[in-house]
């Protein structure tokens, strides 16, 4: 977070702590293995120095209850499946979860999030400008050469960019405390916005305008007709091809948007058939086919939407405890609006909000929850929206 904090818990972590979380903040933006690595390495040595006293001990905290909720709602659907080795391999995202008490614990020192904040900017600049070259080198992929940056898709670099394009623009308005870091952060937005629009991911586009017009609404209200205008403008100023490809998103005959409705028929086929702890956490696509609707031609393994995907592999008990872990995430963000933040803060709050905002948004029509990547990135916000949250109940 930027760096302009002032309360700061009693003591800091070890320098080797503090480098291997600066590893993994950095590594968030463009590499899952880079970013794996640094944490499980960051867990080790936490507990090193928990053990020689050196480190804080984690304690409870709102969160403890949802996230232990979800697991074990998972854990469930996993052990109660007919296919519960597939199922059990299958849940290699939940330790991801541990990142939220990483940041939460670790990074409880202002200058030191400070710094974390810095090397995000840098890293998610850096690999939003990569994004934008591989595009204009010609080397996306797809009929509009979609850029997927250094990931597998450009599903999941969108996602990725969506959350970056959130921070950074909260920060570039509402951070008032340094104009080098308002500046630096608005060129990272740029780039960020650049990159994702050219990702021609329409889930992620239409996540980051929610995200846009949540801070436009918390932090430069009057900027929402403005921005407004210029989006319709900037619509029908694109060459026919990318307009079409906006167009696309409210066309109910479009290819893929006919396949999310497949998807949505089958996928209700499916869990009216396993109500309660759904099927399992497995590949999809063998029971997809059964129960595919008649006409549907394409066969997936997921269900392209993280409400319906949990429905059906975890049931209503699954899905209960995935909203009631969204809702904790956001209460969690609600509270620390309400805490006496410096203004580059209150804007980091702000950002996640967004963010959090549109990576929902995104879930509608992505199954983003299960993209290690973006769902890395999201626990790291939230665990570092977790430690401003203890930091100021140790200063009270």
């Amino acid at each position: 977070m930027p760096r302009d904090a002032t309360n700061a818990p009693a003591g800091s972590i070890p320098r080797a702590l503090e480098f291997i979380l600066g590893a993994a903040v950095f590594c968030s933006t463009f590499t899952i293995a880079g970013t794996q690595t640094a944490l499980g390495l960051s867990i080790i040595l936490w507990i090193f120095f928990i053990v020689r006293g050196d480190s804080p001990v984690p304690r409870r905290t709102m969160l403890d209850a949802p996230l232990a909720l979800f697991v074990a709602a998972a854990l469930a659907a996993a052990l109660f499946s007919a296919r519960r080795l597939e199922s059990l391999a299958h849940l290699k995202n939940l330790p991801l979860m541990l990142a939220v008490y990483v940041f939460a614990y670790l990074a409880g020192d202002a200058k030191l999030r400070g710094r974390l904040f810095a090397l995000f900017l840098v890293s998610g600049a850096g690999s939003a400008i990569y994004g934008i070259v591989l595009y204009l080198l010609g080397r996306g992929r797809g009929t509009l050469g979609r850029t997927h940056g250094s990931f597998s898709t450009a599903m999941t670099f969108g996602g990725i960019l969506l959350i970056l394009s959130s921070l950074f623009l909260a920060e570039a308005v509402g951070s008032r405390a340094s104009l080098r870091l308002r500046i630096a952060s608005g060129c990272a937005a740029v780039a960020a916005f650049a990159a994702l629009f050219y990702t021609f991911t329409r889930s992620s586009w239409v996540g980051a305008l929610v995200s846009v017009v949540v801070i436009l609404a918390f932090l430069r209200r009057r900027l929402l007709l403005p921005f407004a205008a210029a989006l319709v403008l900037f619509v029908i100023l694109l060459p026919a091809p990318y307009r079409a490809r906006v167009a696309s998103i409210w066309d109910p005959g479009y290819r893929t948007n006919v396949q999310r409705l497949e998807l949505l028929r089958g996928g209700a086929a499916i869990f009216k058939e396993h109500p309660v702890i759904g099927v399992g956490t497995m590949d999809l696509a063998d029971l997809y086919r059964d129960h595919m609707p008649p006409g549907a031609v394409y066969v997936h393994g997921h269900m392209h939407n993280d409400f319906l995907q949990i429905a059906v592999q975890m049931g209503i008990v699954g899905l209960a405890a995935f909203v009631v872990l969204l809702v904790s995430f956001f209460r969690l963000l609600a509270r620390n609006l309400k805490l006496d933040l410096p203004p580059g803060e209150r804007a980091f709050v702000v950002g996640s909000i967004a963010a959090l905002a549109g990576f929902i948004v995104n879930g509608l029509f992505e199954w983003n929850f299960g993209d290690a990547e973006v769902v890395t990135l999201l626990y790291i916000m939230i665990g570092a929206n977790l430690a401003l949250a203890i930091e100021h109940l140790r200063a009270r």
